[in-house]
């Protein structure tokens, strides 16, 4: 008999790690048929008192052997000790009433035989029954009592917290009698709350169902509520969304867990406190991957900015559609490497080339590209921080608009297939620098699409925040709130659209696959989310108050900064594509001939860091940008 010996586990709880040490399985087996071995005694003792010759205990006849035997068997089939005893649910249970039934319904049938054959039985059918009652009580009986003292030294440990489960559902019970039964090491469910107006019972589990008043107006309730992805996604995208705001203002932590579909064993010892990302995140997008299989696959793919949170994630979804190999440009060594270290350790078989090069410098980009022969290119090199680029207009030129004009003057020189530009909405009805420049951008990319000698597809993808991503307001309220802040926030109005950043990068990708050339993509970012709204969740989610524990501070709109972002320019429309969450820009104004010159002034200005003469340029070339200035001029 082989030994199954799983030497020791590694669970989570909150941030503890603590190490276990399995019992071999073989002395679990062991236990169970000396188990059998006392109900099939104390059956065959049973059996023999209504016997004249007397009782009979201590019985080692091969009848009884034979019975174990036939147990042995399906202890095997059904693997019922490979199992951890102290994590034992009803599943477990089922298990050893399957067991047992097989086992009395085998060792009927070979009575029938043996007595047919040689008028003999292993044992008189009554016994059977008892044995299978007595049988199974015990084997059940150890499971419970190896759970319940396990239970009681985990919890003599660390008392357990208490907490509630979110919502009534079939699907919240469910999780309710997964993390009962199986033992969460870290909760004690004490209820249910009620999201739903209309409440049927009053009890689950014989465990309360309360509603929200009540919990408010309790002084002894539970810190902690414990909620399925399922449930959050579905609060999150109806109008009870200011549930988890209630259940945060009442400092109750808030432990996710993951898709039901996707829980496990371990799941139920892994509950996570939710992050800011949990709250805003929306609906999986559903991708054609045969589409992007039949763009990406086999090809040779060129990565601008590939250190940055963006291209990195591009980078990360791209590997599922098996391309040939992928570039990584950046100018940034640090993250490039860092990056580098990351594809090799869990990637090992892709292949890539790290490049260390800047977008302004045409001469090396023309090197990259005779050495890799890209086939198509994602550009998502570009500075972003608005009030640094208000500051450093020319080098926000130099980056953004001529970086992009090289890469793309590039791809056409090198006969790319398919060129992909990361905008921003930022360029729509620019009052920054940044945004005007990314529009500048937009526009040649335009140009170039519209030119029918050109066989590229050139598309355009914009959209708002990423959550998480580098210099993002996310990371930034963090550590203000790890340092016990301010948390500073430039205006009590000020709204952004966000959006997570794998889910920004597989809309690029859909995109890049979907466009032919010329079309602007305009991502569903959802509702815009208000800036002070963000804070007080952030502040919420470490327990603490807003302007109690941690101050919130207004520093007014900086250098370029909007009050709100827009998708969409006043004068373009949107049609809808094949994805509920991709629309196209169709823009009105286009990039002709007599913008040329006016191009190779701006070119030549940048060159000469003339930031007067590049600016005058830049404005008319985006007659749109209105520095923020000159806006709230206009608007008094």
């Amino acid at each position: 008999m082989e030994k199954i010996l799983q030497i020791k586990i590694s669970i989570v709880r909150l941030g503890r790690r603590v190490v276990k040490n399995y019992v071999p399985r073989w002395i679990i087996f062991s236990i169970d048929l000396f188990l059998c071995l006392i109900a099939a005694n104390t059956a065959y003792f049973f059996v023999s008192s209504l016997q004249p010759n007397g009782l009979s205990y201590n019985n080692l006849s091969p009848e009884l052997f034979g019975i174990l035997l036939v147990q042995s068997v399906y202890f095997f089939i059904f693997k019922s000790f490979i199992g951890l005893v102290r994590y034992s649910s009803f599943k477990d249970a089922i298990k050893q009433l399957q067991v047992t039934m097989s086992c009395v319904i085998t060792v009927l049938l070979i009575n029938r035989v043996d007595y047919y054959l040689f008028q003999h039985k292993l044992i008189v059918d009554a016994g059977i029954f008892i044995y299978g009652f007595i049988a199974y009580s015990l084997l059940f009986f150890f499971r419970i009592s190896v759970k319940r003292v396990y239970e009681i030294i985990n919890s003599s440990k660390q008392p357990l917290k208490k907490a509630y489960i979110l919502g009534t559902s079939v699907s919240d019970v469910a999780m309710a009698e997964g993390l009962v039964s199986q033992n969460s090491g870290s909760f004690n469910v004490i209820g249910f709350i009620n999201i739903n107006e209309n409440k049927t019972r009053n009890r689950i589990f014989n465990l309360p169902i309360y509603d929200l008043e009540q919990i408010k107006n309790s002084t002894h309730y539970a810190k902690a509520v414990i909620v399925s992805d399922d449930r959050l996604q579905e609060i999150q995208s109806n109008s009870s969304k200011n549930l988890v705001s209630q259940l945060l203002e009442l400092k109750i932590k808030i432990y996710k867990l993951p898709k039901l579909q996707d829980w496990d064993h371990s799941d139920f010892k892994n509950l996570k406190e939710i992050k800011i990302e949990d709250l805003l995140q929306r609906n999986p997008i559903k991708l054609n991957n045969n589409k992007l299989l039949s763009i990406y696959e086999n090809k040779t793919i060129l990565v601008t900015g590939a250190a940055g949170s963006i291209g990195s994630e591009i980078v990360r979804q791209l590997i599922n559609f098996n391309p040939e190999k992928i570039i990584l440009l950046d100018q940034a060594e640090t993250p490039l490497h860092e990056l580098k270290v990351e594809l090799n350790k869990n990637y090992p078989d892709l292949l890539f080339n790290s490049v260390i090069a800047n977008v302004r410098d045409k001469k090396r980009l023309d090197e990259v590209f005779k050495t890799y022969l890209p086939e198509v290119v994602f550009h998502g090199a570009a500075y972003k921080h608005v009030p640094m680029m208000e500051a450093n207009p020319v080098e926000s030129l130099s980056v953004n608009f001529k970086g992009t004009k090289n890469i793309a003057d590039l791809s056409i020189k090198h006969q790319v297939e398919r060129f992909v530009f990361v905008s921003t909405d930022k360029a729509v009805n620019p009052t920054n620098i940044m945004g005007a420049t990314k529009r500048a951008a937009e526009l040649y990319i335009q140009s170039l699409a519209y030119n029918l000698e050109n066989n590229i597809s050139f598309i355009t993808t914009r959209f708002g925040n990423v959550l998480g991503s580098n210099g993002s307001v996310i990371p930034h309220f963090k550590k203000q709130i790890e340092n016990n802040g301010p948390v500073t926030v430039t205006h009590p109005e000020i709204t952004r659209f966000f959006m997570t950043i794998d889910e920004a990068c597989q809309l690029v990708l859909e995109a890049g696959a979907m466009g032919k050339g010329g079309e602007i993509y305009v991502f569903d970012m959802g509702s815009p989310i208000k800036i002070i709204d963000l804070a007080h969740h952030m502040i919420r989610l470490t327990g603490l108050t807003p302007n109690v524990d941690i101050k919130i501070e207004f520093t007014g709109l900086r250098p370029g900064e909007k009050l709100y972002e827009e998708l969409l320019a006043d004068k373009e429309l949107t049609l809808p594509t094949h994805h509920e969450k991709i629309l196209i820009a169709k823009a009105s104004h286009q990039f002709d001939k007599s913008k040329i010159e006016l191009l190779t002034n701006l070119e030549e200005n940048i060159k000469k860091n003339n930031e007067s003469c590049a600016l005058d340029n830049l404005k008319m070339l985006v007659p749109e940008y209105i520095p923020t200035k000159k806006k709230l001029i206009q608007n008094n």
